[in-house]
């Protein structure tokens, strides 16, 4: 849609230009341009979108993020301070995957996202499949809203996370002790080692995607995430390291008992309700 919004401009401004007298011209430029505001407009004002980053800069790890679905949502809450009137809105979400933090598929966290023209509280609604982020282990909030179809979350923390059954591979002597996932080739993992600094006996999941790459080394939160990360992003040619992490020691316990499989059934279910409305509305 985009795409086809600015082709039409750059048709709208390239158009040979008639005399004054001429109103059928000036009048189909009037309606090509009015007609492709529309979703230059939607696509400028679309909230949820990440916020732009200049390549190459540091980033400090948040506490959390993750993908879920919203269970359930309530009504929007209005609070006034020195700063002005503030509307929230909360939502129940359920993890469905963890990219970075001590949170398990089928655990159930409270979010508070703010509603506004930049921000996602007032476009969340019961089922959305959401990123959900915490920076420092306080609120939760709804960063993004993934349109129906979107299979697979992007953004640095979502492309760099590993996954059990995703092939693996070391083929040199140096990298022994180092797993290897995605379009990453093993001298280049070897660096990527060597300035990470593990220790010798170490084991590492070294990932690349795109212009990120990621060295990773121990376990935290029982198993549920590195204890170490640091990762790079290629800049101008140069591999710049960005993020060097260290999961607390003692690892937080989790507040609440994970009955993950009676939590994880939520979604199935309610996935199996989609379809079967779906079903019936198009039958009807």
């Amino acid at each position: 849609m985009t795409a086809f919004a600015v082709a039409c401009l750059i048709l709208i401004i390239r158009w040979p230009r008639k005399e004054a007298g001429d109103g059928t011209i000036s009048n189909m430029r009037f309606w090509l341009l009015f007609l492709t505001s529309f979703p230059l407009l939607g696509f400028a004002a679309s909230p949820c979108a990440p916020a732009p980053r200049v390549p190459g800069t540091p980033i400090e790890a948040p506490h959390a993020v993750f993908e879920a679905y919203v269970v359930d949502v309530h009504a929007p809450q209005v609070s006034s301070s020195e700063f002005g009137v503030l509307r929230t809105r909360r939502a129940l979400v359920e993890v469905s995957r963890s990219f970075h933090g001590p949170y398990n598929p089928g655990q159930q966290v409270e979010t508070l996202t703010i509603e506004g023209p930049d921000a996602c509280g007032s476009a969340v609604e019961s089922g959305a499949h959401v990123m959900v982020r915490s920076e420092t282990g306080g609120a939760f909030e709804i960063v993004e809203i993934f349109p129906a179809g979107v299979a697979r979350p992007h953004g640095l923390f979502a492309a760099l996370a590993l996954v059990t059954d995703e092939p693996r591979h070391s083929r040199r002597a140096s990298l022994k002790n180092s797993s290897l996932r995605g379009d990453i080739d093993a001298r280049l993992a070897a660096r990527f080692r060597e300035r990470a600094q593990p220790g010798r006996r170490e084991h590492c999941d070294i990932s690349s995607a795109g212009d990120y790459a990621q060295v990773s080394w121990g376990k935290a939160f029982g198993g549920n995430d590195a204890r170490h990360k640091v990762i790079f992003e290629r800049v101008a040619g140069e591999w710049v390291e960005i993020l060097r992490y260290e999961a607390p020691t003692p690892t937080p316990a989790r507040d609440r008992p994970r009955r993950g499989s009676k939590r994880t059934l939520w979604v199935q279910e309610s996935g199996v309700r989609r379809l079967a409305v779906a079903s019936a509305d198009s039958t009807s």
